[in-house]
């Protein structure tokens, strides 16, 4: 028999054998948990030891409450974004001073404090002034993480998602891409590193990552235009088809001659006796028309005479060349009555071989840019190149209005690119100077120095990305027959959202 002592001090009797779980079961049943229950806890390993159960907290509340505070801290954190940065401001400029002599370092830390109180008692503050406003209305509870780790992450998630609304476009899209990822990003890694050196790091890149993964995500594909080979095989289909027709017949080509007769008088280069005041592939093209009247004229042979009136049209003498592209106009417009398919292959083979052309110039001042050695001179070259392009009347012959303009934004450039390039020429990639200054400024002050080369640096590779992105777009134009539309980049909208929300996780200051 197994005899338990009671708290009452009465003995409970229980056959040999009974396992300890039975008993307690037995017991709670015949007294209840209030008359077992003792003002001091029984001594480890008892019968009575019962194991203390300590409350959970509830998920979902843990999660809505975590997640209201974390937007709180979002909204404040980008009402505190101007006295943050006017606070980094002054810091800066009081180092500045300290370390150019302009002042001592107490003369800098005063003068900051001076400007920082300043800012404090304004509506800017000095950067945690909202922040602190609403937690001190709240009784801190805008300061409130989450117990839980659903709740951790609901927190973080919630000091995105204010930065995020503040770009265009759809509420819901920029809420989730760039406010409840990069949030859930920026939670995970600073749960895997926390209580590391890495812990602030992980923190502040893991969302910026994130966000630029998502804006390409979400982002619209743009829209892509026909290849060379695409072009070339449509072009080839057309002329094969109208090979096939019949062609004009003798009194097509007799309406014809009296067009190319009247274009002549109007032109002023035919005499009153007749005489046509030209020579080379004009002369020869009126020549072979001449043979053509009162015969039928095929497909193949009208393509012999487009050719004759191609060359005149890119003559290198002005007036042959004038001549020759109002006849071809002329001869364009009869040839695509009788065969039309020959003038839809003539606009996709000529926009492939302008697609060609600019390929070309564009690979050939890439070489010239290599041969220097630094390669400092790509951009300039590539546009150097298309200028040469402009600058020609026979090469530009044949690109539209377009296709111009879109090279003439390639040679001026916009503002942001000259200034980047202008900036990019301190880059020591940029030759053999840039690259002796940027070494002795190293040697003479190094703090000012690698910054201002890594920013060099950078400019000279956002003026090529830029340029290129100029070059493609104009390429893209040709192929498609007129530009492409391409949707707006939010990688930058996807960036400035990840920052102010890693300043509203940052702690007050």
């Amino acid at each position: 028999m197994i005899e338990v002592e009671l708290p009452d001090g009465t003995i409970a009797e229980f056959p040999d054998g009974t396992s300890r779980d039975v008993m307690k079961a037995a017991l709670q049943k015949r007294f209840g948990s209030q008359q077992l229950a003792q003002p001091e806890r029984p001594q480890p390993g008892s019968l009575l030891d019962f194991p203390q159960i300590e409350p959970q907290p509830n998920v979902a509340q843990d999660m809505a409450a975590a997640g209201a505070a974390g937007l709180s801290r979002g909204a404040t954190g980008i009402l505190d974004l101007p006295g943050m940065i006017f606070g980094a401001g002054s810091r800066a400029g009081s180092w500045v001073a300290e370390k150019t002599g302009l002042a001592s370092p107490e003369e800098a830390q005063a003068a900051h404090q001076m400007m920082t109180g300043a800012a404090d008692v304004s509506r800017f503050g000095s950067g945690d002034k909202y922040r602190q406003a609403a937690a001190e209305a709240t009784g801190g509870a805008t300061e409130f993480r989450g117990d839980t780790t659903a709740g951790q992450y609901a927190g973080t998630a919630g000091e995105f998602v204010p930065g995020a609304l503040l770009g265009p476009g759809s509420a819901v899209k920029n809420a989730l891409a760039y406010g409840v990822v990069p949030g859930l990003a920026s939670e995970g890694a600073g749960q895997l590193t926390e209580g590391t050196a890495l812990e602030p790091y992980a923190r502040a890149v893991a969302p910026i990552v994130a966000a630029l993964v998502a804006s390409k995500v979400v982002q619209p594909a743009a829209p892509k235009a026909p290849t060379v080979d695409d072009l070339k095989s449509q072009a080839d289909g057309l002329y094969r088809a109208g090979a096939a027709r019949p062609g004009a017949d003798p009194a097509s080509v007799q309406s014809l001659a009296s067009q190319i007769d009247n274009e002549l008088q109007a032109l002023n280069i035919k005499t009153p006796t007749g005489r046509v005041l030209a020579e080379g592939n004009v002369k020869k093209f009126l020549d072979v028309l001449d043979d053509y009247k009162g015969q039928q004229m095929k497909p193949e042979q009208m393509q012999t005479m487009r050719r004759i009136l191609t060359d005149a049209a890119g003559s290198a003498d002005p007036a042959d060349r004038r001549i020759g592209m109002a006849l071809l106009e002329k001869f364009d417009d009869w040839r695509g009555q009788h065969v039309p398919e020959y003038q839809q292959a003539d606009a996709l083979y000529g926009r492939m071989k302008r697609a060609q052309d600019v390929d070309f110039r564009i690979e050939k001042a890439e070489r010239r840019a290599a041969s220097s050695g630094s390669g400092g001179n790509r951009v300039n070259a590539a546009r150097q190149n298309i200028k040469a392009l402009l600058d020609n009347p026979k090469a530009s012959r044949g690109y539209s209005d377009v296709e111009k303009a879109l090279m003439e934004d390639i040679v001026r450039g916009s503002p942001a690119v000259n200034t980047l390039r202008n900036v990019g020429k301190l880059s020591p990639t940029s030759g053999a100077l840039p690259l002796l200054g940027s070494l002795t400024g190293v040697g003479v002050a190094p703090q000012v120095a690698v910054p201002a080369m890594g920013i060099a640096a950078a400019a000279k590779g956002g003026a090529e990305i830029m340029t290129n992105r100029q070059i493609d777009r104009l390429v893209q134009a040709i192929l498609n027959g007129s530009p492409i539309t391409v949707p707006r980049s939010e990688a930058a909208q996807s960036v400035i959202a990840a920052l102010l929300g890693v300043n509203a996780g940052s702690a007050p200051q």
